[in-house]
């Protein structure tokens, strides 16, 4: 079980190129992946911004929002979550701080391609960047 967040979810149904394969072979190594219930908005919502900009077609967002629907994902409500949020929203937005409680919760790792979240002082999870390594 892992917990992913927006970044990883919006480059794997986006299809760009250059985040694609790093998301799918971070994913690939296990099937069974959690989220905050705020997660499947917040990835609609970037990708509304890549529509604006026209990065991307209306068309475009609805086949990855229909993509990300039919992804397997194990939604966890956040309410539980809460006064962790709130412990660690002054190094980061409560959305980030969601995946990151959640992960802590679950005693599992966080997947995201924010670099920024493995430096988030005090956290109690580890935090993978897949391709952090190698860019």
């Amino acid at each position: 079980m892992i917990v992913v967040d927006a970044s990883v979810l919006v480059a794997l149904v986006s299809g760009r190129p250059e985040e694609v394969d790093r998301a799918a072979q971070a994913l690939d190594a296990d099937p069974h992946w959690v989220v905050p219930e705020h997660t499947v908005i917040e990835c609609v919502s970037a990708m509304r911004s890549m529509t604006l900009r026209g990065a991307m077609t209306q068309k475009r967002l609805v086949d990855n929002v229909q993509q990300l629907v039919d992804l397997d994902l194990d939604v966890w409500p956040t309410a539980p979550l809460l006064s962790r949020v709130i412990a660690l929203m002054h190094n980061v937005t409560a959305y980030d701080a969601a995946y990151l409680a959640l992960a802590e919760e679950l005693s599992t790792s966080l997947v995201t391609l924010d670099r920024r979240l493995a430096a988030v002082p005090g956290i109690r999870c580890v935090v993978r960047v897949p391709g952090a390594d190698t860019a």
